[in-house]
């Protein structure tokens, strides 16, 4: 506390004088709130010295060896320019942190460690002029050991300012388990993914759902660290308390309630959270939050004692679908699909959604958009390597879009139950490597077409109930495919569990 003090004196007694007397003009003539201003350019200067003094490091290296002492000419002024600039971010840095919002102790480590930067800086500059008269000779030999120790603590400060941005844990979340080992950094934290629910309807809907939803969008800005606008998320008690501005929840009224309003607002917009460049929530992720305010925002409630809409049973399911076996999903990783690509089908009532918790991978559900047809299909192709399931039944498609759907690289389900397809369009799923369900309930392929599925070797479930194929021409499938399961209906068929999921109201 003492060294804080100190240093809040110095502050007092000579940068804010000369902030006073530099902008006493501007301050009486303007609105606005200047310390603040000036406090929040604190991020566009800190890159500079970082950039500047690591440069004087790597000059100061190599300017000791013969074939690079010219380089010793630049040093000095580079060095002037990144002792400003370390200046200049300690006094804009100090501004900031007055606005509050920050963990004492890492702010604390962070002021100090870019304090000692400048220092440093300021030494080594003063170390290389006196050097060059005869008698401070002697000092040249600390050059390189000063800008060593400047660029070790310019590495320290930057991890702390990292840590007060974005969160102590901010690296590690991301860190390879191989790396994680190697390092000792532990094991990976439950914000890293969305956990896997082996039975949704007896999940805690705070501590299972909307928890991990936070962790993963909100805890970098509103946390024990770090807490923007006074709000902290990571903790029940203070996440219904709210922030500076008040309540972050009314309950019973999503849009009244000012974490989903900023949620919802424009990403262009100066209030919407998470801010405009970091991670944004998903229209899945957001709707189940809305859906949890909606029903009085609970802490200690499970999902089968609430009302769970019909849009939200699909997302829940989601979430207990990667729990069950003998789901399809692809074996290996993919990238995470581009929102706009998702927006694009969601706005022709498409409903897209993972196909697991913590998985990539994507099914398409298009029971509310009958009139897709095969002009729309197009639009699969953006995402066409995170769609693993397609449920296309009683839509508009034809042949053609057989073409397009026949592209997607990882597809293991495919329902095409009561659509105008014929033998023409499924021999355009010959080549497919992956397919493992095949549902054709109610269309007209006939021997000739379901000949063609020989070559699926993937191929596992198919459903044939009211088509015309015959008998024997399931028996050549099956001598090619001897694991193949033919359904060809008739009798009440056994539910999949990932097929249908019903909910009980209690």
């Amino acid at each position: 506390m003492g060294g804080e003090c100190v240093y809040d004196e110095f502050i007092k007694a000579t940068i804010q004088p000369l902030m006073t007397a530099h902008f006493f003009l501007l301050q009486a003539t303007a609105p606005g709130n200047w310390e603040l201003f000036i406090g929040r350019s604190h991020p566009l200067l800190v890159h500079l010295p970082i950039g500047i003094l690591l440069v004087v490091f790597i000059l100061e290296w190599l300017g000791r060896k013969p074939a690079y002492a010219y380089l010793q000419a630049a040093i000095s002024p580079v060095l002037f320019a990144g002792m400003l600039a370390a200046i200049a971010s300690c006094i804009a840095g100090y501004l900031l942190s007055s606005s509050g919002g920050y963990d004492e102790s890492l702010l604390s480590w962070h002021k100090w460690l870019g304090i000692g930067v400048a220092v440093i800086s300021l030494l080594l500059w003063i170390s290389r002029k006196l050097s060059g008269a005869t008698q401070f000779y002697f000092l040249k030999k600390w050059n390189l050991p000063l800008a060593g120790g400047m660029v070790l603590l310019l590495s320290a400060a930057g991890h702390y300012g990292g840590s007060l941005t974005h969160g102590s844990d901010y690296l590690t979340q991301a860190m390879p388990e191989s790396l994680r080992k190697l390092t000792g950094a532990g094991t990976a934290t439950a914000a890293t993914a969305m956990p896997v629910i082996a039975q949704v309807s007896e999940a805690q809907v705070y501590q299972d759902i909307v928890q991990p939803i936070l962790s993963q969008r909100c805890y970098s800005c509103h946390n024990t660290e770090k807490q923007k606008g006074g709000l902290r998320l990571d903790d029940s008690t203070l996440l219904a308390k709210g922030g500076e501005h008040g309540p972050a929840l009314k309950p019973g009224a999503p849009m009244q309630s000012e974490l989903f309003k900023r949620i919802m607002l424009a990403e262009e917009e100066e209030k919407h959270m998470p801010p405009k460049g970091k991670p944004q929530l998903s229209l899945h992720q957001a709707a189940l939050l809305e859906w949890w305010i909606a029903s009085g925002a609970p802490f200690n409630k499970q999902v089968k004692e609430l009302e769970v809409p019909v849009n939200i049973q699909p997302m829940l399911a989601a979430l207990e679908a990667s729990g069950k076996e003998g789901v399809d999903i692809p074996e290996t990783a993919v990238a995470a699909a581009a929102e706009k690509d998702m927006h694009v089908l969601e706005r022709k009532d498409v409903k897209v959604m993972p196909v697991g918790a913590s998985s990539n991978y994507l099914q398409l559900n298009f029971v509310n958009a009958a009139q897709f047809n095969d002009q729309d299909v197009a639009l699969l192709l953006p995402l066409k390597k995170q769609i693993a399931w397609l449920k296309m039944g009683n839509t508009q498609i034809t042949d053609a879009s057989l073409k397009t759907i026949g592209q997607l690289p990882n597809l293991t389900r495919l329902h095409l139950e009561h659509t105008a397809i014929t033998d023409t369009g499924i021999r355009e799923l010959a080549g497919n490597r992956t397919l493992r369900y095949l549902n054709l309930f109610g269309t007209k392929i006939t021997d000739d077409g379901i000949a063609a599925l020989q070559q699926v070797n993937s191929l596992q479930r198919l459903y044939v109930y009211k088509t015309a194929i015959s008998d024997k021409a399931i028996l050549a499938l099956k001598a090619h495919l001897p694991k193949l399961q033919v359904d060809t209906g008739g009798y009440v068929l056994q539910r999949l569990p990932t097929d249908t999921i019903i909910y009980h109201r209690k």
